[in-house]
């Protein structure tokens, strides 16, 4: 489930690429609001000049999505960071503290 959240300005917040209903959006601005990587220097070395040649989507970025753990998400935000051996257990994470109370994008 997406959660959308419009604001009192008409400024729509929403996690994700796409807010998953068709909206008039204007202007859209991107925020980076948390990473998730290798735990250890040289493979996080390797994830990121993956991820620079292919970017985010792709065959490229989907070859890292499946590499083994440990993964370290954090928070941008806040600071707040984790270490799990799955990386899907680290998105998990990730959605639960940013679609918590008393979290602002």
């Amino acid at each position: 489930m997406k959660t959308i959240t419009i604001l009192a300005n008409g400024e729509v917040q929403f996690l994700g690429d796409d807010p998953g209903i068709d909206l008039p959006l204007g202007k859209i601005r991107r925020l980076r609001v948390s990473t998730i990587q290798p735990l250890y220097l040289w493979k996080r070395l390797a994830f990121l000049a993956v991820r620079h040649v292919c970017g985010s989507y792709g065959r490229g970025a989907a070859f890292t999505r499946r590499w083994k753990g440990p993964w370290k998400a954090v928070i941008l935000a806040t600071g707040q960071s984790a270490v799990f051996e799955e990386r899907q257990a680290a998105l998990d994470w990730e959605y639960e503290v940013l679609t918590g109370p008393k979290f602002e994008l």
